[in-house]
C-alpha cells in the first residue's frame, strides 16, 4: 500500500499501457443479459478439465462467445436466471453488461471465485486515500486518472481478464465506472452465491423427507 501511495504520488503521466494492452480486448462489449451459473470452488483446481488458458491474452470479443457454446462447469442445481426487471436493468445500466461480460469469461475459464478476490483487492486499493484524491479531484484530468487506475491495476498482480478490462475501460474514457463495474460484479456474485445456497439446502430437505 505504501509503495501504491508513492507511485501515485509521484505519478506525471507515464505511458503504462504498452502496445500489446491497445491490442487487447480491442473489441470488447458488454453481452445481453444471460443465465449464469456459478462454479462450486471445489472445481477450480480440477486436474481433469482443459487449460483454456493461452500464453497470450485473447481478446474479449473471442471470448465471449454464445452461451450455448460455453462450457458449464457449474453444478446444475445453482442455476439463477436474471427475471424481466434484471434484463431491464442489463440495458439500462452499462456497469452491469460490463460485470457480466468479465462474469462469463470467468466461467469460462472455471475461475469465478478467484476472480471475485481479486475484485475485492482492488476496490480496497481504490479506497486508498491519495487514490480516492486523485479521482475525485475535479482539477485531475480524465487521463491522469485512468492512468492512476491503470497503476493499481498493475501494481495488484490481479486476473489477467480483471486488468484487461480495467484497461478497456480506461481506454474508453470509463474511469468513472470502474469502481461501478466491479461492485456490479460482486453484487451479480453474491445474488448467484445465495441462490446456489437456497437451492442446496432445499435438495438436502428433499432428500431428508424421502429418508422418513
Amino acid at each position: 500500500m505504501d509503495t501504491l501511495s508513492s507511485s501515485v504520488s509521484t505519478l506525471k503521466v507515464p505511458t503504462l499501457l504498452s502496445s500489446t494492452s491497445s491490442r487487447e480486448l480491442h473489441q470488447f462489449n458488454p453481452q445481453s443479459p444471460r443465465t449464469h451459473k456459478l462454479p462450486p470452488q471445489s472445481h477450480l483446481h480440477s486436474t481433469t478439465k482443459p487449460n483454456l488458458i493461452s500464453n497470450k491474452t485473447p481478446s474479449f470479443s473471442h471470448k465471449l462467445v454464445s452461451l450455448s457454446s460455453t462450457p458449464s462447469f457449474l453444478n446444475s442445481s445453482a442455476t439463477l436466471s436474471l427475471n424481466s426487471s434484471s434484463s431491464s436493468d442489463l440495458h439500462r445500466k452499462p456497469a452491469t453488461g460490463y460485470a457480466a461480460a468479465l462474469l462469463d469469461i470467468a466461467q469460462c475459464n472455471s475461475s469465478v471465485h478467484l476472480v471475485e478476490k481479486d475484485i475485492q483487492k482492488f476496490l480496497k486499493l481504490l479506497h486508498n486515500k491519495q487514490v480516492q484524491a486523485a479521482l475525485a479531484n475535479p482539477f485531475v484530468g480524465e487521463k491522469e486518472k485512468g492512468q492512476v487506475v491503470n497503476l493499481v491495476a498493475e501494481k495488484g498482480r490481479f486476473n489477467r481478464h480483471l486488468v484487461g478490462l480495467v484497461k478497456m475501460l480506461v481506454r474508453k474514457n470509463k474511469v468513472g465506472i470502474v469502481k461501478e463495474v466491479l461492485e456490479e460484479f460482486q453484487r451479480i456474485y453474491n445474488e448467484l452465491s445465495g441462490t446456489a445456497k437456497k437451492v442446496k439446502n432445499l435438495v438436502h430437505e428433499s432428500l431428508l423427507s424421502f429418508a422418513v
